[in-house]
């Protein structure tokens, strides 16, 4: 026995634009467009008047990321009563419905109202590897919901895409989340936050073309006084947090902060288009700056400030050989402090 067809597509047309939909989700790489087609396939194959999708967040919360047709008003008991249902789907690990004689009594209320406005309202949970990712509230209005198993039937086969389509995108962008954290760790100096020496080098090969360039070495004192007194943790490493900290906040736009190596009291300040005449000046000022540095009480008398080194680009010289150039000048500053400090 034939069944009747509701408005809306027949079975053939339904199954074979659920297979249109599948194919398309399974090719989207972009999550918006995705989110997009999700819907749009969902309001054309069940007849439905409009649909909202909700992500599950980190916390096991539901986040609403879209909505069709876009900008779509839901009525307020019908909203209400999506937002019963989404908890009570997780909690029970399958898709509810508003008009199911199983409905929680405590939303006989809630029903009633949306009888009463012509609502139904049915929440589909978005599944896949016996896991639930997300969720779409969709919204038949003013009437029923169409029923013509056939089309469902068609639905069913679209709604399994869709699951695994919604899957393999969170999968991705928690991939490529996790690719991008390993990326900054490899290149970020774990005590400091700042660039590590190997970011360094690579910027410098970034910059192998720019012109003109400056870059300042650095080397605080009190390193080894701090460790014999107060061990790594409590003493040198505090130290190398407190300069880091500061050769941050003196950087300015553009400029490169960095911990030149992970065992050492050794910082950069690469400066991209600073002349020899910048550079000199910044080499002060960075120097004064962490001269005056406040450091953690029983440490003061440890820190006894910063000695800077500058170098400017010169032709046909490399950032690196730059770079060189300016860690024998800090050395040659160092040496300079040091008989300052001793009158000799």
């Amino acid at each position: 026995m034939e069944l009747p067809e509701t408005p809306g597509l027949g079975y053939t047309d339904s199954l074979r634009r659920a297979l249109l939909y599948s194919h398309e989700l399974q090719r989207e790489r972009d999550p918006v467009l995705l989110h997009g087609l999700v819907l749009e396939g969902t309001l054309e194959l069940l007849v439905a008047s409009a649909a909202r999708l909700h992500l599950l967040d980190d916390s096991g919360g539901w986040q609403l990321v879209s909505v069709a047709p876009s900008g779509a008003r839901v009525p307020e008991a019908a909203a209400e009563m999506e937002a019963a249902l989404l908890p009570r789907a997780l909690a029970a690990g399958r898709s509810l419905i508003s008009t199911h004689r199983l409905l929680d009594p405590d939303l006989e209320e809630l029903a009633e109202r949306c009888r009463k406005e012509k609502t139904t309202t049915h929440v589909l949970l978005i599944r896949a590897h016996r896991q639930t990712y997300g969720a779409v509230g969709v919204h038949w209005l003013d009437g029923p919901r169409p029923v013509d198993f056939r089309q469902r039937a068609a639905f069913g086969s679209y709604w399994d895409s869709v699951g695994v389509a919604v899957a393999t995108a969170l999968e991705r962008a928690r991939a490529a989340v996790e690719l991008e954290e390993l990326r900054a760790n490899a290149f970020r100096d774990r005590l400091t936050g700042l660039a590590n020496d190997q970011a360094l080098q690579r910027e410098l090969e970034t910059q192998e073309r720019t012109w003109p360039m400056g870059v300042l070495v650095l080397d605080f004192d009190g390193l080894r006084e701090a460790n014999s007194a107060f061990g790594n943790r409590e003493g040198g490493d505090v130290l190398i947090r407190a300069v880091g900290e500061a050769l941050a906040q003196i950087a300015q736009p553009g400029e490169l902060p960095a911990r030149m190596y992970t065992a050492g009291d050794e910082f950069a300040l690469l400066l991209p288009g600073r002349d020899e005449w910048a550079t000199d000046r910044r080499r002060a000022e960075v120097e004064n700056a962490l001269d005056v540095l406040t450091v953690p009480a029983q440490l003061r008398e440890i820190y006894q400030g910063a000695s800077v080194g500058a170098a400017s680009r010169r032709p046909a010289e490399t950032p690196g050989q730059m770079l060189g150039r300016a860690i024998l000048a800090m050395r040659r500053r160092k040496g300079e402090r040091r008989r300052q400090e001793t009158g000799s």
